[in-house]
């Protein structure tokens, strides 16, 4: 340790004690205002919510301090040449931004690469355009962000809660900036979101399931019932029948172990638990048969494959098709489709309201995915009860809907 570099102090506060710093500056010999070593912990990068507690630890953070030259640093030393919309474009491009590396280091399955490319299109389409040029990263105020903001809203299409996603992705770089000393660490980069009513989606009534089911197991492309039909008994996502394989039909259930995504490829599904949901063994076996008529000979046989190459379906696909059969069915019409915002994600949430009351709320969520962590770890230890009250429930709730179709299973 340098000679009379620092010297440690304790201050009451409260209920507890805070260790400060006195430094001394080697070149005047002055020392500094007293300087909380909790507030460098930070400037260093560990938020971490322990207190610090042990003289030893104080002085390793104080040594750290000194060593990154945060103490004695001009305030013009902190200012950055960077280009504000160059590092913030560079910040979210997955092969290069050295914080997506970083974060792939320390967990490699907590950052997903769609949602930064997501936001990178966010970005580069609609933020980059709207900053004045030359602004630097150092310069950077609550003025500006609240003016960006603004500007989102008034100058671009974007609907309000798309406005928050992107102002959300650009406080997030900013305040990985602001943590490697590109941006000065009083700058204020808090910005209240806007007020966004978020639309509630739809559900068919019984009767027009019923309909549509019927009208979809006429039509030349089996994708159109089968997808309808399993999302509906077992509420899974869009992203889970992209990646659905015959190796994860079982007799009387489905597997839900993974997900597709267009930039990552496949991953594990939302929430990163398996999860095992009961479908019809009629409904297996018809996706087993589909399975097995894809031509194109793939390695692991996808359920879902592509008329194309044999591969995965568009990201947009079962969307697409579904919205395409339900306008040609004359069930809704296009402008009713549109009012009651009828997706195929509905299919999910008609699951979940039609077992809803007739199983239990926990076995309900992590049937249907919707589980916190300490819910799935009770699903560890799901019992044969629980799991057989799941296709009860089936049985009694949604199976009809497909009987009064004159579909299979009746």
């Amino acid at each position: 340790m340098a000679q009379a570099s620092f010297t440690l102090c304790r201050v009451p506060h409260g209920e507890r004690m805070y260790w400060y710093a006195l430094f001394r500056d080697p070149k005047t010999g002055k020392r500094t205002n007293k300087k909380s070593v909790e507030v460098l912990k930070k400037r260093l990068g560990d938020y971490s919510p322990a207190p610090v507690t042990r003289r030893s630890e104080a002085e390793a953070i104080c040594v750290q301090a000194l060593e990154q030259d945060m103490v004695f640093r001009k305030k013009d030393a902190l200012r950055s040449t960077k280009e504000l919309g160059a590092y913030l474009s560079h910040f979210f491009d997955w092969e290069t931004s050295p914080y997506i590396q970083r974060r792939l280091l320390l967990d490699p399955q907590g950052i997903s690469k769609d949602y930064m490319h997501t936001r990178k299109n966010l970005v580069d389409t609609h933020v980059v355009p709207l900053l004045e040029k030359g602004a630097l990263l150092s310069d950077v105020s609550l003025r500006q962000l609240e003016d960006l903001q603004f500007r989102l809203v008034k100058e671009t299409s974007l609907s309000k809660g798309t406005v928050n996603m992107a102002m959300q992705a650009v406080v997030m770089a900013l305040k990985e900036a602001q943590r490697r000393g590109d941006i000065p660490a009083t700058t204020m980069l808090a910005i209240a979101p806007i007020k966004a009513q978020p639309r509630v989606r739809g559900i068919m009534t019984d009767e027009e399931t019923s309909s549509y089911l019927a009208y979809a197991k006429n039509q030349d492309n089996p994708r159109l019932y089968l997808s309808a039909a399993l999302a509906l008994f077992t509420g899974m996502r869009s992203g889970e029948l992209r990646a659905l394989t015959t190796g994860q039909i079982k007799p009387g259930l489905i597997v839900v172990d993974r997900a597709y995504a267009d930039q990552q490829g496949t991953k594990c599904p939302k929430g990163k638990k398996t999860r095992v949901v009961p479908c019809p063994q009629f409904l297996c076996d018809q996706l087993l048969a589909f399975a097995h008529t894809n031509p194109y000979r793939c390695k692991e046989t996808l359920v879902f494959w592509s008329q194309k190459s044999g591969g995965h379906v568009s990201s947009h696909y079962f969307c697409q098709i579904f919205h395409s059969c339900l306008a040609g069915s004359g069930i809704l019409t296009s402008e009713e489709i549109e009012r009651r915002y009828i997706t195929f994600h509905s299919f999910r949430h008609m699951a979940n309201t039609l077992l809803r009351g007739s199983v239990d709320e926990y076995v309900l969520r992590l049937t249907i995915g919707h589980s916190s962590e300490q819910l799935s770890d009770i699903y560890t230890h799901l019992s044969e009860k629980a799991f057989n009250s799941v296709q009860a429930a089936q049985r009694a709730n949604i199976l009809p809907l497909l009987q009064k179709a004159g579909q299979d299973g009746a």
